[in-house]
């Protein structure tokens, strides 16, 4: 049988006739041959790669091992060092002489105080060496026993020390290299030697020197500048309301303020404001434009800071503060008044004066902002009389307790049990003295300098029935004043000497007060010995009135005491005029002794510029039945148009006899 043979040209003309989705078909096959072809070589490079890999390549060695351990331990107990020396100032453990002085460190806690690097006028910055030396040590002393104590190391290891552990650490500016030089054979639990090591290291990414730097920058800026103390001398002098320093008002009502408020104003005022302080270069979010003073007080220039890292100031309402403003009277701050006596004594005017002995101390975390790291340092701040002074002697106290001399130290230190009774005592010169008990009464005890304060008063104390009081502990003193306060009524005191048992009992008065705006005053032109009906004030004409009220065994009454210094049992002044602002009106108040019918000397005075030129001066009975609901009292007084100064001198010679032909204060 003959094949059927085909020219070029019918092989062409076959192909032309092919089915065009069978072409594609082939050209899949293709691609596909090829890919598994590629995968047959990779598969057979693979496999040789693994069969030519070592053990060693895949896990590590025993050595590698322990290493790690070790390495770990380093760490660990590095960082343990690290935090402890942030903590406290420096210190691992701080050393017992700073411990048991109270004025040597800021107590932070129970178990926690960060020594003083600055107290007075001295220093006590440890040195970066010393610093190193502490955390050498603390690796010395504890790495070993991290590693014997890990339960996989003893797992799988025994340990064999042919030296002991040598610390060399290097704290840098942007870590903590930890190396130490330790020879030791380790073995595994078959007695095959796993590896002999004697140099060993470790990490730490801390930037410790920085911090420390910065916290050295702003000892030294602070003791050469006294920035803190600046500080606390400009929130004085700011004369917040509760925080007086120096002034004058005409009022012939005494400004009073209460120490310890004025206390806890000034610990708020410094608590709010040094945490605003920040160190320029550090980063610290910008005061706004319409804060230009903490832009100009506030951000504090200690020279070239360095990189990453922040400070933060911080003063708390637990921190000890020692505090003495002067002058004072028991627990109060009070304004002097000047005039009072002769042709002064109309003139009211309220003066005060005061000044401060401020000591505190600060706490300064400096911060590495890379890692959040903290280094916290103390520093004590010291005003003398308003004044930035840090030269105050320095004196070691016994007892860590104590943090600082001040109030709350000798306050504390309560031991001796006494009973104190308050009542409230009624007692004119007519017959009249009752008392009852008042509850609700501020005690406070005073010894020399340090002054105490206790609880109010109350009802039925330890059930003792119809009875005001507490019975507690107070310190020890010679000589103390126990004195009793409550508003509405006159405060009393009693010297004590402290002994057990002792109940000391004070009685306050009750006052009634009467604003300047109830209070009338009529004048009666004195014309030779005629005095004509009485007329509304003049617009130029200004005074004062004063009531004094004295009783037996007052120093009013003692004449062995020189005339300057005689003082009546109550007294009370206000100031006069035709035209009575409404707020001081009602700010103004003549205060008079309630719930009894008492006499009082009444003295009024009434200038017209400097000259004297009328007044009253008699003894006045106020009735309480009227004075209690009274809605005006009004006072007529004697006066001269434009006398000389010859009449105006009569006038005060004669005014108890010219008072005498015009009518008597009037309750209405």
């Amino acid at each position: 049988m003959r094949k059927k043979r085909c020219n070029v040209g019918e092989a062409r003309a076959l192909s032309l006739r092919i089915n065009p989705a069978k072409k594609g078909q082939v050209t899949i096959f293709i691609i596909l041959g090829i890919l598994l072809v590629l995968v047959a070589i990779l598969y057979i490079a693979f496999q040789t790669e693994i069969v030519t890999l070592t053990p060693s390549d895949i896990i590590p060695t025993q050595k590698g091992k322990v290493e790690t351990f070790i390495s770990s331990c380093i760490e660990k107990v590095g960082d343990q060092a690290l935090f402890l020396i942030g903590l406290q100032g420096g210190f691992i453990e701080v050393p017992s002489e700073i411990k048991s002085d109270g004025g040597s460190h800021l107590k932070l806690s129970q178990d926690n105080v960060v020594p003083f690097w600055a107290q007075g006028p001295v220093t006590f910055i440890p040195p970066l060496s010393d610093i190193k030396l502490r955390v050498d040590r603390y690796v010395e002393e504890n790495v070993r026993d991290c590693l014997v104590n890990s339960e996989a190391f003893q797992e799988s290891y025994n340990l064999l020390e042919k030296s002991d552990i040598t610390a060399d650490t290097t704290l840098g500016s942007n870590n903590v290299q930890f190396n130490i030089r330790w020879n030791i054979e380790v073995r595994n639990k078959d007695g095959e030697v796993v590896a002999e090591l004697i140099d060993h290291s470790a990490e730490s990414p801390i930037h410790f020197k920085s911090a420390y730097d910065l916290a050295t920058q702003i000892v030294t800026q602070e003791m050469q500048t006294l920035k803190l103390e600046d500080l606390t001398q400009d929130l004085i002098s700011l004369e917040a309301p509760n925080v007086p320093v120096a002034g004058i008002e005409v009022s012939c009502s005494q400004k009073k303020w209460k120490v310890s408020n004025v206390k806890s104003a000034l610990k708020e005022l410094i608590r709010i404001n040094i945490g605003q302080l920040k160190v320029s270069g550090t980063e610290f979010v910008e005061f706004p434009d319409e804060l230009p003073y903490y832009q100009n007080h506030y951000v504090w220039d200690v020279g070239e800071v360095p990189k990453d890292v922040s400070a933060n100031f911080q003063f708390e309402e637990t921190y000890p503060f020692q505090f003495q403003v002067t002058p004072s009277d028991g627990i109060s701050l009070k304004s002097d008044q000047l005039g009072g006596t002769s042709l002064l004594s109309a003139l009211c005017i309220q003066s005060w004066k005061f000044t401060y002995d401020v000591t505190y101390p600060v706490l300064i975390k400096v911060r590495d902002e890379t890692t959040g790291y903290n280094f916290n340092i103390a520093m004590t701040v010291h005003l003398i009389r308003n004044m930035p002074n840090r030269n105050v002697p320095l004196q070691a106290r016994p007892s860590s307790s104590l943090g600082f001399l001040d109030d709350e130290a000798f306050c504390q230190n309560r031991r001796i049990p006494m009973t104190v009774v308050t009542n409230e005592l009624v007692e004119n010169n007519y017959g009249v003295y009752f008392t009852e008990p008042l509850d609700d009464v501020d005690i406070s005890y005073t010894c020399l300098k340090y002054q105490c304060e206790y609880d109010k008063t109350d009802l039925n104390f330890a059930e003792r029935g119809y009875q005001s009081g507490f019975t507690t502990n107070f310190p020890y003193c010679v000589g103390a004043i126990m004195r009793g306060e409550k508003e509405g009524y006159k405060e009393d005191w009693k010297r004590v000497v402290t002994q057990s048992g002792e109940i000391v009992e004070l009685n306050l008065v009750p006052l009634y007060d009467v604003p300047a705006s109830k209070i009338k005053v009529i004048q009666h032109e004195v014309r030779g010995d005629t005095v004509l009906p009485g007329t509304s004030l003049n617009e130029d004409l200004a005074g004062s009135i004063r009531i004094a009220f004295s009783k037996p065994g007052s120093l009013t009454q003692n004449q062995q005491i020189p005339p300057q210094l005689r003082q009546p049992y109550h007294e009370s002044r206000i100031g006069i005029s035709k035209d009575i602002d409404p707020s001081f009106g009602d700010r103004e108040k003549l205060s008079f002794l309630a719930k009894a019918d008492f006499t009082y000397e009444v003295d009024i005075q009434l200038l017209e510029g400097e000259k004297f030129v009328g007044g009253y001066k008699a003894n006045w009975t106020a009735d309480w039945s009227a004075l209690e609901n009274a809605e005006e009292i009004t006072f007529h007084i004697v006066n001269l148009r434009n006398p000389s100064n010859e009449e105006s001198f009569e006038l005060l010679l004669n005014l108890g006899e010219l008072s005498a032909q015009v009518p008597k204060p009037e309750i209405k």
